[in-house]
C-alpha cells in the first residue's frame, strides 16, 4: 500500500515537472511549422512584387513585410505564455524550472524587438526622398499609426505577470498597426500599373 502511494506521488511529481518542457516542445514545433509556411509562401512568388516602385519605395514595401512578421512575435510569445498554464490546478505549481520567468523574458524580448523594428521602419519612411514621400501622400499612405504607437505610454513594456491580461493588451495595441501595415503594403501593390522605376 505504501509502495503504491509512493509510486503515485512520484508519478504526480514527474507529470507536473514535465508539463512545461512538453508545452515548450509543442510551442517550438508550432513556431517551426509557421516559419516553414512563411518561407514556402515567400518562395512561391519568385517575381518581384514591388518592381514597379522606385527603389526607395520598393525597399520600404519589403521593410513593411518584415515589420509585420516581427510584430507577430510578441503576439505569439503572449499566446505561448498564456497557454503555458491552462490547468487551474497546476498553474499555481512551480517546481523551480524557471518556465514562467523564461516566458516573461521571451515576451519582454519580443516587445523590445517589435519596438526596435517599428523605429527602424518609421526611420525608413522619414529617410525617403521628397518624390517618394509625395507618392505615399498621393496614395493616402502614412506612418502615423506606427508613430502613435511608439508615442503611447508603456506600449512596449510588460505591465503585469498575468499572461491573459498582457495578451489582450498587446493584441489591442498591435492589431490596428498590423491592419494599417496591410493597408500600406496593399496601397503600394495596387499602384503596379501607375508607377515605374
Amino acid at each position: 500500500m505504501i509502495t503504491t502511494i509512493l509510486y503515485i506521488v512520484f508519478a504526480t511529481i514527474v507529470a507536473i515537472s514535465m508539463r512545461r518542457p512538453l508545452r515548450a516542445l509543442v510551442d517550438a514545433r508550432r513556431q517551426s511549422v509557421d516559419l516553414r509556411k512563411a518561407l514556402a509562401a515567400a518562395e512561391e512568388d519568385p517575381s518581384e512584387p514591388f518592381a514597379h516602385l522606385s527603389p526607395g519605395l520598393a525597399r520600404l514595401a519589403q521593410d513593411t513585410q518584415v515589420l509585420r512578421n516581427v510584430l507577430e512575435e510578441p503576439l505569439q510569445a503572449a499566446r505561448a505564455w498564456s497557454r503555458a498554464d491552462d490547468s487551474p490546478l497546476l498553474n499555481k505549481v512551480d517546481l523551480g524550472d524557471g518556465s514562467d520567468l523564461d516566458r516573461c523574458d521571451d515576451f519582454d524580448i519580443a516587445l523590445v524587438n517589435a519596438r526596435q523594428a517599428i523605429w527602424e521602419w518609421v526611420s525608413s519612411v522619414a529617410a525617403l526622398s521628397d518624390h517618394d514621400r509625395a507618392t505615399l501622400e498621393e496614395l493616402g499612405l502614412s506612418d502615423r499609426p506606427a508613430r502613435e504607437l511608439l508615442a503611447e505610454r508603456d506600449a512596449f513594456r510588460r505591465l503585469s505577470r498575468a499572461p491573459k491580461r498582457e495578451l489582450a493588451r498587446v493584441e489591442a495595441q498591435l492589431r490596428p498597426l498590423l491592419s494599417a501595415l496591410d493597408f500600406f503594403e496593399a496601397g503600394l501593390l495596387r499602384q503596379r500599373a501607375t508607377f515605374y522605376r
